[in-house]
This record gives C-alpha cells, structure tokens and sequence, in this order.
C-alpha cells in the first residue's frame, strides 16, 4: 500500500513528510508526496515559492512537472534526499478535490495533510483544506497540526 501525503508551503511540511515517512516505515508501505497548486493561484503561488531560497533560481511554468518539481524539492527540504520508497506528485487543480482524486487514484492507507488551529468561527468563515479532506475521504486522514 501507500501513505498519501498532501503538503503545500504554508503548513509544516517536514512535519506532514516526517510523519507519512514514519507510518510508511511502520506499516513498510511507499510514501507518495503530493503538492497542489490551485489553477487560478498558479502564478502567484510560483512567484510565492521563487521567495523560499531553495527555490529562487527556479523557473516555473503552469504544468504539473513544476507542482511535482515542488514536492520533490519540499521532500529533499524534510529529508536531505527522496529515499526509494517516496514519489514525489504534483497536480493543478482545486486542492480538496486533487488530493481527494489523488487518494482514489493510489488507495492509501492513510491521507496525512497539515493544519493550523483555528477557533471554530474562523473555520466557519474562510473553510479548511485540512477539514474539508477530512470530512470528505473515503480513507483514514492524519492530521499534523503545526503551532
């Protein structure tokens, strides 16, 4: 089997990487690293991730080999290198639904995604990746909160 880690820049990454690395080690699954770039974002999500130093001399284009590109980088950024067992993934789309079609796609053990805590009414007002995946998969979801 798989564990499907959906990662992003705004979250911890390396905790959402070290955490499907730990539970594909325990259960001697692959790791597969997914990063969405919303498709009404691409741009200015490149032009964020060109402000991260690991990434400034990069050159993006509106392609799914870039999203890809940025998981491969996020995962050599948690983990020094792509151990054998870990795929790096990109898609373009709405993040929710990719992950969700990514998730059916692959069938994981485990969805592991980030978040933050928010009160109840920040929830409510401006929604959750995180909250929506875990109300919607069909497969069990981690949740890594960062501080």
């Amino acid at each position: 089997m798989v564990i499907l880690a959906a990662v992003g820049e705004k979250h911890d990454q390396e905790a959402i990487i070290e955490t499907g690395l730990d539970l594909a080690e325990a259960y001697d699954d692959d790791l597969r690293v997914l990063h969405v770039i919303p498709e009404d974002e691409a741009e200015a999500h490149f032009e964020s991730v060109r402000s991260i130093d690991q990434f400034s001399d990069t050159s993006f284009s509106i392609e799914i080999e870039r999203a890809e590109d940025i998981a491969e980088q996020l995962v050599e950024m948690a983990l020094g290198d792509v151990p054998a067992n870990v795929t790096p993934a990109g898609r373009i789309g709405d993040p929710m639904q990719e992950i969700l079609d990514d998730a059916a796609a692959v069938d994981p053990r485990y969805i592991v995604v980030g978040g933050r805590k928010r009160s109840p009414t920040g929830k409510a007002l401006f929604g959750s990746v995180t909250q929506s995946v875990i109300l919607s998969a069909d497969h069990p979801v981690v949740s890594v909160l960062a501080e």
